[in-house]
């Protein structure tokens, strides 16, 4: 048996980690190779990035996985049966990927039982459900579509209105309410070059808040904030330094406080919401607003529901991290699968965008997001991303693989998390751990 990492959010990359959060509790514990980095024992995948400290991704032990050992009922793709008797149960995108190991990798779909919700352990479910319940019928959407009287809980559960799903996604709250993950990312052109990033992501929930004394909205809160949340790089040379944070206000007319420090020319920058749709920093596949489906303002967007489709989706993965070294389709390349019946959720951007939509594929319940398809100016699939959920005994969901690529250039950029603290009061994560003079001290620059 491999020896353990903690990591709840390997997908909570860069900007997007304000969606989730973490109190009390515990973490994953995610399996890895005894030689770090390396493969895993007879695999064709592992973790290979060099700049990981062996201190912090090895014997890091703090929670289990709820469901480690779950029977494979069928496999597909790679040394399986053809990937062409699913091609209905999956995303257009993602099956023609997997039908090109030759550019992306050799991937395989497993199917293991769904495991429902109700069958978690741990109280966070309990409190998810028991808020919505409580709260049922208060939200409303405001006359600019913005949230209003919402406390905490799904807001709008088994809604088929596009902009009331769309904010049951934001407000989903599949783990909860503060943050702090260290991750790396794999950054994988078509020649298979690959470039590593190690950094570090925090977030804090100001509103919709299920744990602790705090519950439902942290207070005082005089500027009516909504979330924080913040990243700094610690490699390569060209990143180190680099430290970006975001203040969110709830709010439909007051756009976000967002800064980034540019160690290259030692100024903080801000940035305005036509940037909104920049590619993160370090060349990769990842947008502000695209990440984990979608991390944007609901108001500044156009939502249509498009019905319900079953998929193979990862509801109860598989806790690994699966890097395949120099081809950019790791991360979900040996995942567990289950047949969930997807909401269909789509999203046209009202302001400055690359793209003319994206489509996504979300929990009916959970209202995670396993896919999500974008489409440039001219309709042609762009952008595809797809994350993996791993179930911990205290009954959080955080995206074990994230994958995140570029279909026209055969790129793709990968989150792997390989720590997560859950104890927010013990690593300082309070809304002064988010100012740009906090974090430049936090990273220090070349």
């Amino acid at each position: 048996m491999g020896k353990y990492i903690n990591a709840l959010h390997p997908a909570l990359t860069l900007l997007a980690f304000f969606l989730f959060g973490v109190t009390g509790g515990h973490s994953l514990a995610w399996e890895v190779p005894e030689k770090v980095p390396g493969d895993y024992e007879g695999k064709w995948y592992g973790i290979h990035c060099p700049d990981v400290p062996k201190n912090e991704i090895v014997g890091l032990v703090d929670g289990e996985e709820a469901f480690p050992r779950q029977t494979i009922i069928d496999s597909w793709g790679y040394k399986a049966k053809p990937i062409e008797e699913v091609k209905d149960l999956l995303p257009e995108t993602f099956f023609n990927m997997c039908s090109h190991p030759e550019d992306w990798g050799d991937i395989r779909i497993n199917e293991t039982a769904y495991i429902p919700i109700d069958k978690w352990p741990g109280e966070h479910r309990r409190l998810m459900a028991e808020a919505t319940k409580n709260n049922l019928g208060t939200a409303r959407l405001d006359e600019k579509g913005h949230i209003a009287n919402y406390k905490n809980g799904v807001p709008f559960p088994g809604s088929t209105n596009g902009l009331e799903i769309a904010w049951n996604f934001v407000y989903s709250r599949i783990s909860a309410d503060e943050l702090l993950n260290r991750f790396y990312l794999a950054v994988v052109d078509k020649t298979g070059h690959t470039r590593y990033m190690v950094g570090e992501v925090a977030s804090l929930a100001w509103k919709g808040r299920l744990h602790g004394e705090n519950v439902p909205c942290l207070e005082p809160n005089p500027k009516n904030y909504d979330n924080f949340f913040s990243f700094g790089f610690k490699s390569p040379y060209d990143l180190k330094g680099l430290v970006g944070t975001t203040h969110r206000y709830d709010c439909a007319d007051k756009e976000d406080d967002q800064w980034l420090f540019l160690p290259q020319i030692r100024r903080v920058r801000r940035m305005s919401t036509a940037q909104r749709w920049d590619k993160c920093p370090g060349g990769v596949d990842i947008t502000y607003d695209g990440t984990l489906g979608f991390a944007g303002k609901p108001t500044n967007y156009e939502w249509k529901y498009l019905g319900r489709k079953t998929l193979l989706c990862s509801h109860n993965g598989k806790a690994q991290l699966q890097e395949i070294k120099g081809k950019p389709g790791g991360a979900i390349c040996d995942q567990w699968y289950q047949r969930v019946d997807c909401i269909l959720l789509e999203y046209a951007p009202k302001i400055p965008a690359p793209i003319s939509k994206a489509v996504m594929y979300l929990d009916p319940e959970l209202y995670c997001c396993y896919y999500v398809e974008f489409y440039d100016t001219r309709a042609r699939p762009y952008l595809f991303y797809a994350h993996a959920f791993v179930v911990s005994t205290d009954g959080y969901a955080g995206p074990c693989g994230f994958f995140v690529s570029d279909v026209q250039r055969i790129h793709s950029s990968h989150n792997y998390g390989y720590e997560v603290s859950l104890d927010a009061k013990a690593r300082d994560i309070n809304p002064e751990f988010f100012q740009m003079s906090a974090l430049q001290k936090r990273f220090p620059s070349r």
